[in-house]
């Protein structure tokens, strides 16, 4: 086989290597096996995700280690009584509030006129936290009038010096902070 004729006065072409400092253009978007890393751009790409899960972390723990207090407990309760007594009204149909002897719920009338608890969201049975109590007015149930005319009550809940009061007067629902029993007080 013969050579490559050559042409008088002309370089053979040799592929471009560039040098290390200044790569060939044509290999400028490729990274060599020595120069893999990160480019700026990705670095903040991460350190955004990584940002993003730690604020989302730190939420959640918060809320997963709060305890209830007195107070969440008796704004739930006055909360769910104006939720139970619309629902009573714009449903037109009875709904009573019942209690256990460690938290409340609501039940609605059945077709045989005996009462059958409430399993939706809210409505369901809703256990006290521990150390809490509930003293009431009225002995459940307690009918949340379907004319707005329902059964008033009145309920404390309490744990420790603690005290708040839920009164319900037929058609709407309040929580307010209570003071100390005189007793305890006079106690202390």
């Amino acid at each position: 086989m013969m050579p490559p004729a050559r042409v008088a006065g002309t370089i053979p072409a040799v592929p471009s290597r560039g040098c290390a400092r200044n790569p060939a253009p044509a290999q400028a978007g490729k990274r060599r096996a020595g120069e893999a890393g990160m480019t700026l751009v990705e670095m903040l790409v991460v350190l955004a995700i990584l940002g993003v899960a730690a604020g989302a972390v730190t939420l959640g723990i918060g809320a997963a280690t709060r305890a209830p207090t007195v107070e969440t407990e008796a704004r739930r309760l006055a909360t769910q009584l104006q939720a139970a007594a619309d629902d009573a009204m714009l449903g037109d149909r009875a709904i009573a509030f019942t209690a256990g002897e460690h938290g409340y719920g609501f039940a609605t009338l059945n077709a045989k006129g005996g009462w059958t608890p409430r399993a939706g969201a809210g409505m369901a049975f809703h256990p006290l936290p521990g150390g809490m109590v509930m003293a009431l007015s009225a002995r459940p149930p307690v009918l949340l009038g379907v004319d707005g005319t329902g059964q008033p009550l009145t309920a404390e809940i309490s744990a420790g010096g603690d005290r708040w009061i839920v009164t319900y007067d037929g058609m709407t629902a309040e929580a307010v902070h209570a003071p100390a029993h005189p007793e305890k007080a006079a106690a202390a």
